[in-house]
């Protein structure tokens, strides 16, 4: 764990931590979407990955016309 100086008595203490759920919605991450998606089965997840995916390269294809 970190400590950091205080200026007054030279005394250590802990930094306090930043929660991670926060950290990571403050740099972006849809943490409600990560949770849904994390309670699907992993077979459900590459299903839906894969749709994605066809629906992209249908996208690429489409542009280049």
């Amino acid at each position: 764990m970190k400590q950091q100086k205080t200026k007054n008595a030279g005394i250590f203490r802990p930094k306090p931590r930043k929660d991670p759920i926060r950290a990571a919605a403050d740099y972006g991450i849809d943490i409600p979407m990560l949770i849904d998606n994390m309670a699907r089965t992993p077979a459900e997840r590459i299903r839906r990955h894969q749709i994605a995916l066809e629906t992209f390269r249908v996208l690429r294809r489409t542009k280049r016309v």
